[in-house]
């Protein structure tokens, strides 16, 4: 009797203990990068470090301000001098040529404001030192404030008079994968049926093609089709040889091409969730319809048609969010205004070398993921809960 009433106990612990290792893997493979980016897109602290003397000064006296700006830049050494001077850049231009003339020659400066306005006459420009102000603190919100054209005015007040640019991106991100989720749906849904009720031989032709595509690199299939769409490819010149058009059209490096080449890298994604849910639907349910006296179409849209919805949500929902985070595929076969939102990441990461500004755009890419979700799970939501009271 008191082995029987320890066992639920010794279950419970062994249960415990089989959820933590998982838990932990979890969260050290997911949670922890993400808390690394949002950190990064917030993190000012080596800027702050180096102007220390600036955020301890007076704000309204405008020589304390001068006399710590010259202290800072003593205090620096050459590297770290250009590397403050190259944040600083990234946030008004000139500001590197400014400051490193003005680091140089701080020795020989008066440290008042008067001192560094002879030094260089921009010193008088009060942007300039509202630009300090700003990145002296070891927290930062001017990333986010780039990325969503949002100002901050000498009040503390936000104003949406900043360039917006990123969030246009942001929404032609959207678009693009909008699009692309449509068009996989509409191609792979055939496809999926045949290989669930197709002939043998031919569901299993249809399957292969589609696993061979699934497991060739993406680069060599977008590579493939840059060549297939130039203006001297196969497709253009099919099209001249047939007479549908008298000079090459322009199918690649514009909207159409990179739409092309997702949707064939993203279409094995549709077709597999697809397939295994049409698999389950039994074919006798249809022969019943058509039997009460349904024809072939109607049987299909009212029988067959609503069970594989569950497929084409959980395959059109991978399409979508695996379309937002595309890079390679939109920039080989893409035009400039055809660039999504990774795109721009990878570029701040590699040229510019402002992680801050990458983190950024990740936390806010990642933020319209959930948003997306969430609303996908509240109008679920609701309709069950329709459902449930009908």
């Amino acid at each position: 009797m008191s082995a029987a009433t320890r066992k639920p106990g010794g279950g419970r612990l062994v249960a415990l203990i089989l959820l933590t290792v998982p838990l932990a893997v979890y969260a050290f493979l997911y949670l922890m990068p993400i808390g690394s980016v949002l950190s990064l897109s917030l993190d000012n602290g080596a800027l702050g470090e180096s102007l220390s003397h600036i955020r301890a000064a007076d704000p309204a006296d405008r020589d304390a301000q001068a006399a710590a700006l010259i202290a800072d830049m003593q205090a620096m050494e050459p590297g770290r001098q250009a590397e403050v001077a190259r944040e600083l850049n990234q946030e008004m231009s000139g500001f590197r040529t400014l400051f490193l003339k003005t680091a140089r020659a701080s020795d020989g400066i008066e440290p008042t404001l008067a001192g560094l306005v002879v030094a260089d006459p921009r010193w008088g420009e009060e942007k300039y030192w509202q630009v300090i102000r700003q990145n002296a603190a070891p927290i930062t919100w001017r990333h986010y404030q780039r990325a969503t054209g949002l100002v901050v005015d000498d009040d503390g007040r936000i104003t949406a008079g900043g360039d917006d640019i990123y969030l246009q991106i942001m929404g032609r991100t959207l678009v693009i994968a909008v699009q692309v989720t449509l068009v996989t749906l509409l191609i792979s849904y055939p496809l999926a049926y045949a290989v669930a009720n197709a002939p043998r031989r031919l569901a299993a032709f249809v399957l292969v093609a589609v696993l061979l595509s699934f497991w060739t690199s993406i680069l060599v299939r977008t590579t493939a089709w840059v060549i297939l769409l130039q203006t001297a490819g196969l497709v253009n010149t099919f099209l001249i040889w047939t007479g549908l058009v008298d000079e090459p059209v322009q199918l690649i490096f514009n909207r159409f091409g990179a739409i092309v080449a997702m949707t064939h890298v993203l279409l094995p994604f549709a077709i597999i969730p697809m397939m295994n849910v049409m698999r389950t639907i039994p074919k006798s349910q249809v022969d019943a319809s058509r039997s009460l006296g349904a024809g072939p179409v109607e049987s299909f849209l009212r029988v067959y048609f609503p069970q594989t919805l569950r497929g084409v949500g959980v395959g059109g929902g991978t399409v979508f969010i695996l379309a937002l985070g595309f890079y390679i595929t939109p920039a080989l076969t893409g035009g400039p205004k055809d660039q999504m939102l990774s795109f721009y990441i990878a570029d701040f990461v590699k040229r510019a070398l402002n992680w801050g500004m990458a983190s950024a755009l990740s936390v806010l890419l990642l933020a319209m993921v959930l948003a997306l979700v969430a609303l996908f799970g509240l109008v679920r939501w609701l309709s069950a809960r329709q459902g449930g009271r009908a």
